[in-house]
């Protein structure tokens, strides 16, 4: 496929490489001659250096060919324009990151206007969703959903006294809700694997699961013997993005309070917010942090631009009591950084794009791409097409690649945990974990005959 990229930051940058990995081929557009010659000098792309906005210089990239075209630029508006320009010379498929709330919520809008955006792409609203879900699990360190919300995917740090430590994967089978979760990952050591029956899990180890939606409270107890209700989060920094978390927040009836240094900001959140706490002042101060209660909250959620002070910030509320701390981060290099830290859940918009876009690139009827922060992995939601290799057989016929593990299927709306003797029907949904040497093996499983290549 050929893909034009606009924008070479860590989005744009980020699905050059998986893309061109992936065989398909990449041409990037940037005005930045340092990310200009970084792209060219580590990847096997073409990169033309100009505005985005020209027809020209899409042109020189190749917009005349292109399948499909990614606006991922830092601007709404020039985003806008490229979809607007490449409907003009026919390309299929436009899919831009939009960031204002107010178009990526009216998306037909979009259309009625003349942009022609085909799939809009809102990075706050996907992580506000994630700190969420991470509020709304306790314990949980990484959260996704899958397209019809069935079917979750959380990721936990076992703790010494979990009920599951030292018990290998086969022994959970004799639990009786065993059909309502799998466990598909393991980190350990900076190390993902996918584990077998005799993989026993340790203490610390942080495992990935997917789960029923209504399994989830009776898996819970397995790795968290204490499961408190989330009664206290404080915020750090006002935006659009803190902003929204707070309005949630307050509907769930989670007591919150927004600390910021910034006068006008402060006055901007009094103006939005009913039951918010706001306090004036930097979260590096170790009285104003005490004034906002930080030693009774449950979180501490580090959402400001300043990158070291959300850090500084999130270590400094976890040692005056803070149960967990989630820290935001625009820099994909940090975030490994940030979890040798200690610190809990750390969240880069940037990383949750790539994977929302990847879905609407992938070979064969994929729903939805989750890609992982500590590695290359992935969980992929994908259909079972008519007369691909995994249907109508029993999967123990079927060599499934080294490296992935099929998670489950949703028959007739209930997710099962496939056997040995589990028989793909087409059309099926199904979810696959897969490290990054054998996605493109997984994906030539379900495609059907007619678009193999």
């Amino acid at each position: 496929m050929k893909i034009v990229i606009v924008g070479a930051g860590a989005v744009g940058s980020n699905l050059a490489k998986q893309l061109s990995k992936e065989g398909h081929d990449i041409s990037v557009v940037e005005k930045d001659l340092d990310l200009v010659k970084r792209i060219s000098e580590k990847m096997d792309v073409f990169v033309v250096s100009g505005s985005a906005s020209s027809p020209i210089i899409l042109e020189e990239a190749g917009i005349k060919n292109a399948d499909m075209i990614l606006a991922v630029t830092n601007s709404d508006e020039i985003n806008m324009v490229v979809c607007t320009i490449a409907h003009s010379y026919g390309v299929k498929t436009k899919i831009a990151r939009i960031r204002s709330t107010e178009l990526s919520d009216e998306q037909p809008l979009l259309h009625q206007n003349g942009f022609h955006i085909d799939h809009v792409i809102n990075p706050e609203k996907i992580t506000i969703s994630s700190i969420l879900n991470i509020i709304g699990t306790p314990g949980a360190i990484y959260v996704a959903d899958f397209t019809e919300g069935d079917i979750l995917l959380r990721g936990f740090n076992v703790p010494e006294d979990a009920p599951i430590v030292g018990k290998k994967l086969s022994e959970l089978k004799e639990i009786e809700s065993t059909d309502s979760f799998l466990i598909v990952a393991i980190q350990r050591n900076e190390q993902m694997v996918i584990p077998t029956g005799d993989t026993k899990i340790l203490s610390h180890d942080n495992i990935f699961v997917l789960v029923a939606r209504e399994a989830l409270p009776y898996f819970l107890p397995m790795v968290n013997r204490r499961a408190d209700e989330v009664e206290k989060v404080v915020i750090y920094g006002v935006n659009r993005a803190s902003l929204e978390l707070a309005k949630k927040l307050e509907g769930q009836k989670i007591g919150v309070t927004i600390v910021e240094p910034d006068k006008e900001k402060t006055q901007q959140a009094a103006t939005v917010l009913d039951k918010t706490i706001i306090l004036q002042g930097n979260a590096l101060e170790i009285d104003l942090l005490k004034e906002s209660s930080i030693d009774i909250a449950d979180f501490f959620v580090a959402l400001s631009e300043d990158e070291q002070t959300n850090i500084l910030s999130s270590l400094l509320a976890k040692r005056l009591g803070a149960k967990k701390a989630i820290v935001l981060t625009v820099e994909p290099a940090f975030v490994p950084i940030i979890n040798s830290l200690g610190l809990d859940i750390v969240i880069n918009p940037r990383l949750i794009t790539v994977g929302s876009i990847l879905q609407y690139i992938r070979r064969g009827h994929t729903l939805s791409v989750v890609k992982f922060h500590q590695s290359e992995a992935e969980a992929i939601e994908l259909i079972a097409e008519e007369g691909s290799r995994i249907v109508g057989k029993p999967l123990k016929e079927t060599s499934f690649p080294q490296g992935a593990i099929l998670g489950a299927i949703v028959r007739e709306g209930v997710m099962q945990i496939p056997a040995g003797n589990t028989v793909i029907k087409p059309n099926e949904r199904v979810i696959v974990f897969a490290l990054s040497n054998a996605i493109e093996k997984v994906q030539s499983l379900f495609i059907g005959k007619k678009d193999r290549t």
